[in-house]
C-alpha cells in the first residue's frame, strides 16, 4: 500500500492573507482562491493526497514589523495545530517562523515544537532580503539541531535582482515536486 504525502501544502488563511498581500498586487502576481478547511480536503480527496504537511506561503509572516509578525506566525502555527487536531490522520503542519527577527523566531520554534507539537519549521530561502546563510541567523540553526529539527527551505524571490558584480539571477518559475510516495 502506498501513502500520497503533500509536502508543500500552503495554508492561505484570510487573516494571513489580509495581513500580507494588497489585492491590487498579490504576491506572486496571481491572487489564490479563498482557503478554507472544507475545500483543503476536497483538493486533497480529489488529488489523492492522503496526508498534507500545511506551511505558509511567500512572503511569510514578516512584512516589516516585528511584534506584528510575531502575532501572525502565532495565529498561523495556531491554525496549524488545530488542523492536526481535528484531522490527526490528514494533516501535519510546519510551523512559520517571525524571520529576519531571530529572538522572535526561537520564542515561536519553542512554543510550535514544545506546545503544540508541530512536525517541523518552514524557512524561506530570503527573509527580507536576509538569506538562511548570513551570520545572524546562526542561534537559530543551532537551535533547530539541537532539537534535530525538521526543516522545509522553500524558495522565495529575492528583493535585490542583481548580486554584486552585476549578473542578473535567474529564479526558476518551474514548480516544485510536492508530492512524496511511502510504501508500507
Amino acid at each position: 500500500m502506498s501513502v500520497t504525502i503533500d509536502v508543500h501544502h500552503h495554508i492561505l488563511p484570510d487573516f494571513f492573507w489580509r495581513e500580507t498581500n494588497d489585492s491590487a498586487h498579490p504576491v506572486g502576481g496571481i491572487a489564490p482562491p479563498v482557503w478554507d478547511e472544507a475545500s483543503a480536503l476536497a483538493f486533497m480527496d480529489d488529488a489523492g493526497i492522503d496526508v498534507a504537511i500545511t506551511s505558509i506561503s511567500t512572503p511569510g509572516v514578516h512584512v516589516g514589523d516585528d511584534a506584528r509578525a510575531r502575532r501572525l506566525a502565532r495565529r498561523c502555527n495556531e491554525l496549524s495545530a488545530s488542523l492536526i487536531q481535528r484531522w490527526p490522520d490528514r494533516f501535519g503542519g510546519f510551523a512559520a517562523l517571525p524571520l529576519p527577527d531571530v529572538d522572535g523566531a526561537l520564542a515561536e520554534l519553542a512554543y510550535a515544537d514544545d506546545v503544540l507539537n508541530l512536525d517541523g519549521v518552514v524557512l524561506f530561502s530570503n527573509a527580507n532580503g536576509v538569506y538562511l546563510g548570513n551570520d545572524r541567523f546562526e542561534p537559530l540553526f543551532e537551535e533547530l539541531e539541537q532539537r534535530r529539527a525538521v526543516v522545509f527551505v522553500h524558495p522565495t524571490a529575492s528583493l535585490r535582482r542583481r548580486i554584486s558584480w552585476g549578473c542578473r539571477i535567474r529564479l526558476s518559475t518551474s514548480p516544485p515536486t510536492p508530492h512524496v510516495r511511502l510504501r508500507r
